[in-house]
């Protein structure tokens, strides 16, 4: 699933993309944000075969609240007069102890212009790589908006809040041995995280 909006974002932000080229109205662009992450709802899906070799199917979601924050650095261009089509890395917190380094596609589009007072919005997509076990990719996606203010020139600061969803692989463990569960035994490993994001951004 997550797969298919990766490619639907990374596809919708191709559009506006071929039409700024087209009007040689591009200008690369640099930026940074901190992030304060609030993550709400875990859900998972398991299905793997434990140490008795009978097999367990297990799916299940935990309303619980962890924060976390994130720090990205973004490099693109402005495609014309309203939008702007980045790539972000950096460090994102997403659970309890758990960590990603995204390689992210962002998508942003200000009605008033990337340099004016006014409102921005923005969609994302990322692959993410977790920083410790179970390092296989992960997927996520991102929608927000805010206010973006112009300070001077091509500089601007903007204030957002952001909805995401990520996509994890868990360290399962045997419920009857507490040992982690071979990866040969397992047929499905899913988890996915959503969270709210309060971001401040400065561009440049």
């Amino acid at each position: 699933m997550m797969k298919k909006v990766y490619t639907a974002l990374i596809f919708l932000a191709l559009l506006p993309c071929a039409r700024a080229l087209a009007g040689g109205g591009v200008r690369f662009s640099y930026g940074l944000e901190w992030s304060y992450t609030s993550t709400f709802l875990r859900s998972w899906q398991y299905n793997f075969i434990c140490n008795e070799g009978y097999r367990i199917i297990d799916q299940d979601e935990s309303w619980r609240y962890f924060s976390n924050g994130s720090i990205l650095a973004n490099a693109g261009a402005d495609l014309g007069r309203s939008f702007n089509l980045s790539v972000y890395s950096g460090l994102s917190g997403v659970y309890f102890k758990r960590w990603m380094i995204p390689v992210e596609l962002r998508l942003r589009y200000c009605p008033t212009g990337m340099h004016n007072n006014g409102l921005i919005c923005f969609a994302g997509a990322s692959a993410m790589f977790p920083t410790s076990v179970r390092r296989e990719t992960c997927f996520a996606a991102g929608l927000g908006a805010g206010y973006r203010v112009a300070i001077f020139r091509n500089i601007s600061i903007d204030l957002l809040i952001s909805a995401h969803l990520v996509t994890d692989h868990d360290q399962i463990a045997d419920p009857d041995t507490g040992a982690s569960v071979p990866t040969l035994d397992i047929t499905k490993n899913a988890s996915q995280y959503a969270s709210l994001r309060f971001t401040a951004a400065i561009n440049f």
